[in-house]
């Protein structure tokens, strides 16, 4: 470590010792029970989404399924019945919406920045984190710098929900907008190259696409719970068969890393929209999936450990967005006997958690899995 590394490490533990800060390691994060009873206690007194440093104890997939002061339990998840998904196969469903602001990339977003704090690569008195994204990399990365006491820059493309500048802005984060929507990647990181030229090393810039620290935290802690639900669901002969993500930064593909060393059958498949074939065809294209990146490989995909690739239509994800949200659609659901229960639990998949699930699907219609194979993926919000 060099001696302004030395220096910027004495300034985050500094930072920390003001503001209480605490830092929970990813073991924590995996088995919540590991933390301390007297964390565990406070937090009964803070909602899942408040602006508080001891949240941060909350970037788990475990987290209990309320609102506010909630305790920890097993792995959040859903599974989905035949009659909804039309294939023999047991689909089931992490469900990212009971981290704190509603999605899973708090912890994407947390491995590269607490990395660079406890290496010294950054400086929280002087250096800003920027953060860019089409949109919930951004969010959860403002929320954890928030919490670490740190500053942070949001870059995400104008065409976004107001909701998302608006929190933004709520956190405190400088927000800055750039040409386009959910496809126009590549203006986003101009963008940055511009900041960066400007600014020099008052900010950091966190890249997703090649933060190796996104799919570490991953491989961590998503794919052991992925691992623990099979084996808290699984029957005599049924069998770990399949893995179905949307390829968006390629983090959380780093949970099919750690699957494959447990179950070496598995199979991965990665996902885009069809209307921007990048994986399939080397193609580009807009479309409306709200999250899953497109028009490049991020540097942090393990394409050698990725089986196949799965294009999916946005046309088909919106109106199943509308099927899962409308009560017409929930009553045509229920009418083919798809179980009230499920129905009423479908509104926590978003636009880019109902791709996954087509994909999965895909998945078990290409290898013609059986009711002895199980599938599993996410609900990133």
């Amino acid at each position: 470590m060099t001696k302004q590394q030395e220096l910027n490490l004495a300034n985050t533990i500094k930072r920390c010792q003001d503001r209480h800060v605490i830092i929970p390691t990813f073991k924590q994060m995996r088995n919540p029970d590991l933390i301390p009873e007297k964390i565990q206690a406070k937090l009964r007194d803070i909602g899942l989404w408040d602006l508080n440093p001891l949240n941060l104890f909350r970037i788990s997939w475990k987290n209990e399924p309320v609102e506010f002061g909630g305790g920890f339990g097993g792995v959040n998840y859903i599974e989905l019945p035949g009659e909804l998904t039309g294939v023999k196969a047991r689909i089931v469903v992490l469900l990212g919406k009971y981290f704190p602001t509603g999605a899973h990339k708090v912890g994407a977003t947390f491995g590269p920045l607490v990395s660079k704090l406890i290496t010294g690569q950054f400086d929280p008195s002087t250096q800003k984190a920027l953060w860019p994204s089409t949109g919930n990399y951004c969010r959860g990365g403002a929320y954890d710098a928030y919490l670490l006491g740190c500053g942070s820059i949001a870059v995400l493309p104008e065409e976004m929900s107001q909701e998302r500048f608006d929190w933004l802005n709520k956190v405190g984060s400088e927000v800055i907008a750039t040409p386009g929507g959910e496809s126009n990647v590549k203006e986003i990181y101009d963008k940055v190259k511009q900041l960066k030229a400007e600014r020099g090393d008052k900010i950091v810039v966190l890249n997703q696409f090649d933060e190796m620290s996104n799919p570490l935290w991953h491989y961590a802690v998503t794919g052991p719970a992925m691992a623990e639900v099979f084996n808290s669901i699984k029957t005599a002969n049924q069998r770990f068969s399949g893995l179905f993500l949307t390829q968006g930064s390629a983090g959380t593909l780093g949970s099919g890393d750690y699957l494959k060393t447990q179950f070496p059958a598995l199979k991965v498949g990665a996902g885009e929209a069809v209307q921007c074939p990048t994986l399939l065809r080397n193609g580009f294209g807009a479309h409306r999936i709200e999250g899953i990146g497109d028009k490049h490989v991020p540097w942090v995909h393990n394409m050698r450990n990725t089986d196949v690739v799965v294009d999916l239509d946005d046309a088909v994800v919106m109106r199943l967005l509308r099927l899962f949200n409308e009560p017409l659609g929930r009553d045509f659901l229920q009418s083919g006997g798809v179980p009230a229960e499920v129905v009423m639990r479908l509104g926590l998949l978003g636009i880019s958690g109902i791709a996954n699930v087509l994909g999965a699907i895909k998945l078990a219609k290409y290898y013609e899995y059986s009711q002895n194979d199980v599938i599993i993926t996410v609900a990133t919000d």
